[in-house]
């Protein structure tokens, strides 16, 4: 982004970051135009590229923004409690979904953004938004113990990562079929609960 964004007064900062947020969460990166955006936010194309110097750049701009500030909120949480988390990686998983799910409640279209971010034509583009993600995530679980591990720990962390991937798929699903929220938060942690099941049984046990 351009300095002259960081100039701006938080408010107008994000009125021009939900109006992206929105737009490339409808459309994805491909269909989103400039010319939706700046009509959403009532500025002119002019207007708009005194900020930014590409799409592309802006998009980055928002891939970042918004995966800081849901792990910012995760981090956050974990604060409150009691400021760690358990060693044990599906342990780990269990407190960080129960957090989570609370921000996807509260910012549906955050996880809509994030989820059409999964879904970038751009090979170049879309790695550097799985970059974005991979290193947030690793924050929270790249230190996790392995000792217990049967199968190789970067390869179980990529697995957990598709999973989030298809658990966030299944939040949208079901916040718009008209569930109520108590329902949607059970339906999430359930689904959690049975993939940790799973792997309880599968990812544990003797290396030899």
């Amino acid at each position: 982004m351009k300095r002259t964004f960081n100039h701006l007064s938080d408010e107008k900062k994000e009125q021009i970051i939900n109006a992206c947020i929105v737009e490339f969460g409808s459309r994805g990166y491909e269909k989103t135009t400039t010319d939706a955006i700046i009509k959403r936010i009532g500025i002119s194309k002019g207007g708009l590229y005194e900020y930014i110097s590409s799409k592309r750049e802006l998009f980055l701009y928002i891939v970042e923004y918004t995966y800081i500030r849901l792990y910012d909120y995760l981090r956050g949480r974990i604060k409150k409690s009691n400021g760690s988390l358990p060693a044990d990686i599906l342990d780990r998983v269990r407190v960080v979904s129960g957090y989570a799910i609370d921000f996807y409640i509260d910012h549906p279209e955050f996880i809509s953004f994030i989820v059409r971010t999964y879904h970038v034509a751009d090979d170049d583009l879309s790695n550097q938004v799985e970059n974005i993600f991979t290193r947030q995530y690793l924050d929270l679980f790249g230190d996790i113990t392995s000792e217990s591990l049967r199968f190789e720990k970067k390869r179980i962390i990529e697995m957990l990562m598709w999973l989030l991937l298809k658990t966030r798929y299944y939040f949208l699903v079901e916040l718009k079929s008209g569930k109520d929220v108590d329902t949607i938060r059970k339906d999430y942690m359930d689904n959690w609960e049975f993939y940790i099941s799973i792997m309880k049984e599968g990812i544990y046990g003797n290396k030899n």
